[in-house]
């Protein structure tokens, strides 16, 4: 092909798509070849080890994370396939659905309102209410799990936890606290879970009372002495009764209404009694969490005393089945998932700046405690946790002396995603190569006109198939003969973030067309590289 000047830079160069055009990696539909892999993320595969990135918009996290979800889920097939295990259960907090909806819950729990939510954010926050976040999202997902009634999985998962008394006790009081479900599901549960020890135990004392009285009867009836046998105790209470309070036995009928009276007004009181003990214990179970909408307290009341007794305190019962701190909860929620058959918890977190009460523009301070919440060595040391802040640990506020020592970042892996000219030119140059492989893949392939009449000629009839077809690409220096800049460097050193270069490339390629004779000039780069700053916020 005749190396002239072009309107049509994707023709020009046998690109598949403008390689530039993507600004979120949930989006980006270019293979691997054009990513930018740090050196100590090669070969990445789940493990212990906790991962925290901090890092401006579009610095990378988002892709950083996709590829570690991808190594969990090719290694989660893995094991399914062999039946090994279920795989590790990920709690994926990346969409900022989830999280708005507990600190939505949670302002209402404690009483804030928007115009003071950055102070009594700060005041109130724990890192126990963050677990509680991702508990929630667990419990959640079991709970549909368990009661889909079409699904081998769940019928296995009950029959694992009805052969477990402590882990079918977890999961029940667990499912009532933190499950976003309906009542349904939680009805269905307790039916399908619930010792029914009470009734058989009911019918066992009743049996046994029955078989005693009939026992004596037996024993009394041949010596016709069986009536005045149990008539004697009766008897001589009364005559008691006459001597101490004459009035009493002067009018039976009123006496024995009166001690009717008193047996049923004692217990109903007692009764009453200790329904109000069982609705306190609920409510104090259930006010540790405050980021789920509770379940009535009649419900959660008459659960706790079907699995546990009368005086076991609502801090024993937190402390044996659901635990108090954060990493005591995410320990119960890990054995939890091990006897459904996970191998155990993943957590990952992101895009925390789009749930609306983070967003660091309206609540500049509740992003920056949220993160000091989440960077407690006692959440980050239980492992297998993957957490991408959106902005430095400096402007996070997370460099002080304190927040060091309870954070303890030397014992867990830590990146701040910073971009030398030198490694945007690199993913620059990785991204031109994947879109030409991309296109030499379809026409090997033979898709190249049907492609093109799909979409009406743009796409693939764009690409200039016969020197794809040979095999032939173009290095990303190629594509800058046309500049006329001494040093094209020093534009990319302007630059810091990945996003910002696909702006400004995107800028540049649009320049370019629109100018093939001229080519760009000082003038273009520069205001290639404001626009690229202006729109990357």
């Amino acid at each position: 092909m005749a190396q002239g000047n072009h309107t049509d830079l994707l023709r020009q160069f046998g690109l598949a798509r403008n390689p530039f055009v993507d600004r979120t990696a949930e989006k980006t539909s270019l293979d691997p070849v054009s990513l930018y892999v740090h050196s100590d993320l090669h070969g990445f595969t789940p493990s212990e080890t906790t991962y925290i990135f901090f890092g401006r918009r579009g610095s990378g996290k988002t892709t950083i994370r996709l590829s570690m979800q991808k190594a969990y889920a090719q290694h989660n097939e893995s094991v399914r396939a062999s039946g090994v295990s279920r795989g590790h259960f990920i709690v994926d907090l990346s969409r900022p659905g989830h999280l708005t909806a507990c600190l939505r819950t949670f302002q209402e729990s404690t009483g804030c309102t928007d115009d003071n939510w950055d102070a009594s954010f700060a005041d109130n926050w724990t890192s126990a209410d963050m677990v509680d976040c991702m508990m929630s999202y667990a419990m959640t997902q079991l709970v549909a799990k368990v009661t889909d009634s079409k699904s081998a999985t769940a019928q296995d998962m009950l029959v694992r936890l009805q052969a477990d008394p402590g882990a079918c006790k977890a999961f029940l009081l667990m499912s009532h606290l933190y499950a976003r479900t309906d009542s349904n599901s939680l009805a269905f549960l307790r039916a399908a879970l619930l010792p029914r020890t009470n009734l058989a135990l009911t019918l066992g004392v009743a049996g046994g009372a029955a078989a005693g009285l009939a026992a004596a009867a037996a024993l009394l009836a041949p010596r016709g002495g069986l009536a005045e046998a149990l008539a004697a105790p009766f008897a001589a209470a009364w005559d008691g009764l006459d001597e101490a309070a004459p009035a009493l036995t002067a009018h039976p009928r009123l006496t024995a209404g009166a001690l009717a009276a008193g047996a049923g007004a004692g217990a109903w009181a007692l009764r009453r009694a200790a329904r109000r003990r069982a609705l306190a214990r609920a409510a104090a179970v259930s006010a540790a969490v405050r980021v789920v909408r509770q379940q009535p307290a009649p419900v959660l009341a008459s659960l706790l005393s079907s699995l546990y007794s009368a005086p076991d305190s609502a801090e024993t019962v937190r402390g044996l089945t659901v635990g108090v701190s954060a990493h005591q909860k995410l320990e119960r929620l890990s054995a939890l998932l091990r006897t459904l058959g996970y191998e155990g918890l993943a957590v990952f977190g992101d895009c925390f700046d789009e749930v609306v009460l983070l967003d660091p523009v309206q609540y500049p301070g509740a992003i920056k405690v949220f993160a000091r919440e989440v960077c407690r060595n006692d959440l980050l040391n239980f492992g297998r946790m993957h957490f991408f802040f959106p902005d430095s640990r400096l402007a996070l506020d997370l460099n002080t002396d304190k927040t060091l020592k309870e954070a303890r970042f030397d014992r867990h892996f830590v990146r701040d995603l910073t971009w030398s000219r030198h490694q945007l030119e690199e993913l620059a140059e990785r991204r031109f190569l994947a879109a030409q492989l991309e296109a030499q893949r379809r026409a090997a392939a033979g898709a190249g006109h049907a492609e093109a009449r799909k979409d009406g000629g743009a796409g693939l009839a764009n690409a200039d198939v016969s020197s794809v077809a040979g095999g032939k690409t173009y290095t990303f220096a190629d594509l800058f003969q046309a500049v006329r800049v001494e040093d094209f460097s020093s534009y990319l050193s302007k630059l810091s973030t990945p996003r910002e270069l696909m702006i400004m490339m995107t800028e540049m390629m649009g320049r370019m067309e629109a100018h093939p004779e001229g080519g760009l000039t000082a003038q273009d780069m520069e205001i290639s590289v404001t626009k690229a700053l202006e729109q990357a916020v």
